[in-house]
């Protein structure tokens, strides 16, 4: 029994210490991404530099890591939802529009791929009678740099590929008497638990409104409403530009040094021999009054003799040995990072299409597997909302139908080569709506286009009508068959 417990503490340590190796790695890559980096300046660039965190002015920084971020997300839009049930498709859509997702997305992917995981948390607002969808971070304790804010959530063997089985939410709440005390709820499949910190122990809590504890989460036949806390995931739960961390410290570092030398030896120093360069021709004043400061046009001699004086001029420092290591620094950072090189060179050459799209493929199969993870998880938060639509907003959604998350396209492409491409897929009887699709419009625009077609279109005519014009026709064509006859005689 001893050994056991033993055992069970030990594994609990390792656990803890886990986790706070987990909570360092995500605030330090947060840290990094908003260009609170190492910075390694001396007292005489500090004088224009930098003027200290009390200013409220950033460190000094050529921040390369939020590159590596945002050349993920700013391709990573999604543009709608597919599904064999065409109603469920732009009901799902209309909950995207409801929840201004178009923007609140980018929190979500950024987020996930700069904290190696983020969050969606889905519920149902009673007040304006709709599904709710609320992001929030990646949870980090105050004891290691964080804010004391977010969610985290919990797998058997800390495995995603399977069902979570809970997650925590845990933030400050300040009291009606101005206290500030931590807070926790725990979210089940079938249960909501709350809790609020009272000394080092959690203690039940119930909020106003409240039918008991813990809150059942479970529909009118008592089933699960499944786990409403949604995971957005990077692979392997990394943050995304960890590899480029020391690569970013040396750019700095760099960078500094070059301004350092170019402040001071990258200007011509003169060295007057023999004499004083003042303006009075004395020696120089201990305050400095009269040292003469050379302007272009100005003459400026001695009475000494060419033998007995000199004035001559001591050259700048090249900086092209520094300004080489700074670019190349950048370029392996992008390397590792699977970056196209030309995202942070500034040249006059274009390069061949072949050489960017070669340039770009690592890149793109990084993306698209982005994609995989990322639609997942917004399938599964339109899942848990349309089981709150069904239980609480009184819909029909079929709860078998599945979802797929429609991204726009990830890839720069020749406009003229895929219009060409787009038209002969209409020809061949692609459904119009799938080619709008795949032009890049949205659900709505698509419906939009839709209604316009309809109304633009004449109204098929009833079957009286089209009874009518059948014998029209006939007795038309019996007499056109009787006047070639009189013609025949």
């Amino acid at each position: 029994m001893a050994d056991d417990t033993a055992l069970r503490l030990s594994f609990l340590e390792w656990m803890s210490s886990q986790e706070t190796a987990r909570q360092k790695a995500v605030v330090k890559a947060r840290n990094y991404h908003d260009g609170e980096q190492s910075t390694f300046l001396n007292d005489r660039l500090k004088e224009f530099l930098y003027l200290g965190k009390e200013s409220g002015e950033p460190d000094f920084h050529l921040n390369v890591c939020r590159s590596v971020v945002t050349a993920i997300t700013e391709r990573l839009l999604v543009s709608g939802f597919d599904s064999a049930n065409e109603g469920l498709a732009k009901w799902a859509w209309s909950v995207w529009s409801d929840n201004r997702l178009d923007a609140g997305q980018d929190e979500v992917h950024e987020g996930a791929i700069r904290d190696g995981e983020y969050f969606v948390l889905v519920d149902w607002d009673s007040e304006k009678r709709r599904v709710r969808f609320t992001p929030h971070q990646r949870y980090t304790d105050g004891s290691n740099g964080g804010d004391g804010f977010g969610c985290k959530i919990w797998y058997p063997d800390d495995n995603p590929a399977l069902p979570a089985t809970y997650a925590a939410k845990r933030w400050t709440e300040v009291t009606d008497n101005s206290k500030a005390r931590q807070r926790m709820t725990l979210y089940y499949p079938e249960r909501v638990e709350k809790y609020a910190a009272s000394g080092a122990a959690w203690e039940r809590v119930s909020d106003p409104g409240d039918a008991g504890w813990p809150l059942a989460w479970v529909d009118q036949q008592g089933q699960p409403l499944g786990l409403p806390v949604i995971h957005f995931y990077n692979p392997a739960l990394r943050c995304e530009a960890w590899d480029g961390i020391p690569l970013q410290n040396a750019i700095n570092k760099t960078l500094i040094d070059l301004l350092a030398t170019a402040d001071l030896t990258a200007f011509r120093i003169f060295v007057a021999l023999g004499w004083y360069p003042t303006t009075d021709g004395n020696a120089p004043n201990s305050d400095g009054s009269n040292l003469l400061t050379l302007a272009p046009g100005q003459v400026i001699g001695t009475t000494r003799s060419r033998t007995e004086a000199d004035f001559v001029a001591i050259e700048p420092a090249d900086l092209n040995p520094l300004l080489d290591l700074l670019q190349q620094l950048v370029l392996y950072l992008a390397s590792i990072s699977a970056i196209p090189g030309s995202r942070f060179q500034i040249i006059r050459q274009v390069m061949a299409e072949g050489t960017l799209k070669q340039q770009i493929e690592p890149l793109l199969a990084k993306i698209r597997r982005r994609q995989v993870l990322l639609g997942n998880a917004w399938e599964n938060c339109m899942y848990i909302a349309r089981k709150l639509a069904n239980v609480y907003g009184g819909e029909a959604l079929d709860e078998e139908a599945t979802l797929s998350t429609r991204w726009r396209d990830v890839e720069t492409r020749n406009e003229k080569e895929h219009l060409e491409t787009l038209k002969l897929k209409q020809e061949l009887g692609i459904p119009q709506a799938q080619v709008w699709a795949e032009m890049g419009y949205t659900q709505d625009e698509i419906a939009h286009m839709e209604q316009m077609q309809a109304e633009a279109e004449p109204p098929a005519p009833s079957p009286d009508e089209t009874a009518a014009m059948r014998q029209a026709a006939m007795q038309h064509q019996q007499a056109a068959l009787a006047l070639d006859g009189l013609a025949g005689k």
